[in-house]
């Protein structure tokens, strides 16, 4: 039998199927055991949103319509949906399934019960986000004292042979210890995986905003630890920028939003971007499948055009900023609104 690398894996099957939803990123809580400052989701992260969140039964039907359409890579997160009392339970029939299973965890809810889950029907992989160098700055940013227990889980997962990754988040909070944070990283045994992109919160509180870093600073964070050339995978090097010139556009999307994939909300409403929330479908109602809201979604988000002379609609480094859609409805109201923050790192980039 022939093998392939699952990248190569990946490529080949993305490219085959064409425009069908095989990947699902499906939310199963706003709960986390952190707050950080800058999360997108933690304006519900308290027990007023216990109400919204979907039961195991519906969770396990929409499951199923997903195994129906076709799906293949299943990502759980949140929130940290270890948060809920039954995951194990819900993972287990996500793999049952025949799922490709990620998990987005803070791991600081990771309980001796999920653990022997894991051990004895790995995920394909887990992610976590880790903020600090040490536990003074860790309490700052999450308003916990979880940082031994997080990297303690991190330690335990990776020595079980588990496959995991660790991101960080690197903000006004941080940015002075960032070297501090690549070193425990990588003693951790990880690569230093550094991001710098922060937006608007699900309700548009703006509070993320104000941690984003300078513009130069951020480029020479992401020049430094970041962004490498695919080529010469030499840290800091540009891409061609005459390359990803973008032509005027009136289509409101240039990205590849509802390519392949699609996301679930804690309420079951399925939509195509982690920041757009509307339009959305309800995968929950009577006779819903996953194909007829995925096309339609596409249908109702592809068709969406600029209606006013935003400066966006004609920039020709469209292709290379950092704004979208979703991100600028969350951050001003308005889609086609530009947010001032990456046309700055956009020229500074430059």
């Amino acid at each position: 039998m022939e093998t392939k690398e699952y990248k190569d894996f990946s490529w080949d099957f993305h490219a085959k199927l064409g425009h069908k939803p095989i990947v699902a990123q499906i939310e199963l809580t706003y709960r986390c055991p952190l707050h950080c400052a800058h999360c997108y989701t933690d304006c519900y992260n308290n027990r007023e949103s216990l109400k919204d969140e979907m039961m195991a039964d519906q969770v396990k039907a929409i499951l199923d319509k997903c195994q129906r359409a076709g799906v293949v890579w299943l990502c759980f997160t949140g929130g940290d949906p270890m948060m809920r009392y039954d995951f194990s339970e819900l993972y287990l029939y996500a793999k049952s399934c025949g799922f490709i299973v990620s998990v987005f965890t803070s791991l600081a809810a990771l309980t001796e019960d999920i653990f022997e889950t894991f051990k004895q029907n790995p995920p394909f992989n887990i992610e976590t986000t880790l903020n600090a160098g040490e536990s003074a700055s860790y309490k700052e940013i999450t308003k916990t004292d979880f940082f031994q227990r997080q990297v303690d889980n991190i330690k335990r997962i990776k020595e079980s042979g588990l496959d995991i990754r660790v991101k960080t988040q690197v903000t006004k909070q941080n940015v002075l210890e960032i070297d501090k944070i690549k070193e425990l990283v990588e003693r951790l045994g990880f690569e230093f995986r550094p991001s710098t992109i922060l937006f608007a919160r699900l309700n548009s509180d703006t509070a993320p905003c104000k941690l984003r870093l300078e513009p130069k600073d951020a480029i020479r964070v992401n020049k430094t630890y970041g962004f490498y050339d695919p080529e010469t995978e030499t840290p800091g090097v540009k891409s061609k920028i005459d390359d990803m010139a973008a032509e005027s556009s009136d289509n409101l999307f240039s990205c590849a939003v509802g390519g392949h994939s699609f996301h679930v909300s804690v309420k079951g409403e399925m939509f195509l971007c982690s920041c757009l929330r509307n339009p959305n479908y309800d995968l929950l109602s009577k006779g819903a499948t996953v194909n007829q809201g995925f096309f339609s979604l596409n249908q109702e988000v592809r068709a969406m055009r600029f209606n006013t002379d935003s400066l966006c609609r004609s920039c020709q480094y469209r292709l290379i900023c950092k704004w979208c859609p979703g991100r600028a409805v969350l951050e001003t109201g308005s889609m086609e609104e530009p947010i001032d923050y990456f046309c700055q790192l956009t020229q500074e980039f430059l």
